[in-house]
C-alpha cells in the first residue's frame, strides 16, 4: 500500500528540482554513503539524527537484512523508481515497483529483509527516539515498544525535501538536520492522521493491473479503470489513491513508463515507436513524462542501460 500524504500540487516535483546525480554519494558533513544497508558509519544515539544514502547504478539483485536499533527509528525515502520486495519477521510487507517519494518507516527492534534490483537510490534518516519524543511523535523513551508494521506510502513533499538536501546544502549539517526533521515529521506524523477511506482491495487491484498490462498501448480513461474493478469513478479514485499514493491518471503514466523502460532495455526499437507502443500519441509528450519519472530522457536512460550491460 502506498499512501500519498502530500497536499494538492500543481507541478511535478521532478520539473521543479534537478534530478538526483548518478553514482554513490561521497561522505561529507551531512550525509554519508552506506557501506552496509541501513547501517550508519557511527552509531546513532537516542538524542541524534543522521542521514545516509544507499544507491547503485547497476549490478545483480541485492538481498539485505537489518534490525532497527531499540533506541531509534529509520525512515527510508526512495529518490528514484525501484523494484523491491520487503519482508518482516512475521510476513511479507511489500513487493513491486515503488515510485520516487515512497517512504518506509521501521520502528525500534523491527527486523527487515529486502531484495532489490538496481538501479536504486534511497535516503535513510536515522532518528533517535528522544528526538521524536521532543517533537511529540512518540511516547516517552521508556514507554516506546515495537509498534505494528507500517506498509510503504508515498509523499511527494518529502521527496522534494530530500532532493533539495542532496543538491543545495550537502556540506551544511545544520540545514541537513532541519530537513531531516521535516522528512521525519511527514513520515511518522502521518501515522497519527491516517485516512479513513478504505484502500482498494487487493483482488480489485490485481484485476486492474491485469487490465492495464493488457491495454497499456491503448487509450485508457478513469471510466475504464473504475468499470474494470466494479466501482463508481468517485469511489474508485478515492480508494485507489489510498492504496497506491497515485491519482489514477498518474499511476497509468507510471505504468506506461515502466513498460517503456523494459522495451528500451531489451530492444532497439526507435523512441517514437516505443512511445506509441506504451500508449503515448507523441514522442515529445512521452519524453517529458519519462524524464519526470526516471529523472533523465529516454535516450539518456537507454544509453546508460547499454553501458551497464
Amino acid at each position: 500500500m502506498l499512501i500519498d500524504t502530500s497536499s494538492e500540487t500543481r507541478y511535478p516535483i521532478a520539473d521543479i528540482l534537478p534530478p538526483v546525480p548518478a553514482g554513490p554519494l561521497e561522505s561529507n558533513g551531512a550525509i554519508f554513503e552506506e557501506r552496509r544497508w541501513r547501517q550508519p558509519e557511527e552509531s546513532v544515539g537516542a538524542d541524534d539524527i543522521a542521514l545516509s544514502r544507499w544507491s547503485a547504478l547497476g549490478g545483480n539483485d541485492r538481498t539485505e537484512s537489518s534490525v532497527t536499533p531499540d533506541h531509534c527509528h529509520v525512515v527510508a525515502l526512495a529518490l528514484k523508481a525501484a523494484r523491491i520486495s520487503l519482508w518482516t519477521q512475521s510476513k511479507p510487507l511489500f513487493e513491486g515497483s515503488v515510485p520516487p517519494g515512497t517512504i518506509l518507516v521501521t520502528t525500534p527492534g523491527q527486523h527487515l529483509r529486502a531484495r532489490i534490483s538496481p538501479p536504486f537510490d534511497f535516503l535513510h534518516v536515522h532518528v533517535g527516539n528522544r528526538v521524536l519524543c521532543e517533537e511529540g511523535l512518540v511516547p516517552d523513551d521508556d514507554e516506546i515498544v515495537p509498534r505494528r508494521e507500517f506498509p510503504p506510502f508515498r509523499d511527494t513533499l518529502a521527496e522534494a525535501l530530500g532532493r533539495s538536501l542532496l543538491h543545495e546544502h550537502r556540506s551544511q549539517p545544520e540545514y541537513a538536520n532541519v530537513v531531516a526533521k521535516a522528512i521525519v515529521m511527514r513520515a511518522i506524523g502521518r501515522q497519527q492522521t491516517e485516512r479513513r477511506c478504505w484502500a482498494l482491495p487487493k483482488w480489485r487491484m490485481k484485476r486492474l493491473e491485469q487490465y492495464l498490462t493488457a491495454n497499456i498501448d491503448r487509450r485508457i480513461t478513469l471510466d475504464d479503470m473504475a468499470a474494470t474493478v466494479g466501482l463508481s469513478k468517485m469511489h474508485f479514485a478515492a480508494q485507489f489513491r489510498v492504496a497506491t499514493g497515485f491519482r489514477p491518471h498518474e499511476y497509468l503514466l507510471f505504468k506506461r513508463i515502466e513498460r517503456a523502460k523494459m522495451i528500451l532495455a531489451t530492444t532497439s526499437m526507435p523512441l517514437v515507436e516505443v512511445a506509441f507502443s506504451v500508449g503515448f500519441n507523441a514522442q515529445a509528450h512521452f519524453s517529458t513524462v519519462f524524464k519526470r519519472f526516471a529523472g533523465k530522457s529516454p535516450a539518456q536512460w537507454k544509453q546508460e542501460c547499454q553501458c551497464a550491460a
